[in-house]
């Protein structure tokens, strides 16, 4: 009798582990954050978030959050493939994906538009 117990309480942890496993390995598809992006022009970009690719979304998504004349906040997902997006990856990249360092990214960028502006 406590073999056969003992054989129904490991098949039991067995299945137990694979429905497990199986839940979180879902495949979701139409999870990114960003339905739609757009290209911007020159925004006052108070924070931003880079989203890499990851299981539930293919594409890696650039979010802007920008700060309007009225001191509203708007987020904005940003086409990846704009400089835009593209200097605020490769920055994300450099500080090494540390949040705490984000406004280096924003100041750089603000400097880099002032330099541009000025020409």
């Amino acid at each position: 009798m406590a073999f056969f117990q003992r054989n129904v309480a490991l098949l039991l942890v067995v299945v137990a582990a694979v429905c497990i496993e199986l839940h979180q390995g879902m495949y979701v598809v139409g999870r990114c954050k960003c339905p739609k992006v757009q290209k911007v022009p020159r925004i006052n970009v108070s924070d931003f978030e880079v989203i890499e690719k990851s299981p539930s979304c293919d594409n890696t998504e650039v979010i802007l959050t920008s700060v309007k004349p009225d001191n509203s906040t708007e987020q904005i997902c940003v086409d990846p493939s704009t400089k835009v997006a593209q200097g605020f990856q490769k920055c994300w990249d450099r500080i090494q994906k540390d949040a705490s360092r984000k406004m280096e990214c924003i100041e750089r960028k603000r400097k880099a538009e002032t330099r541009s502006s000025d020409d």
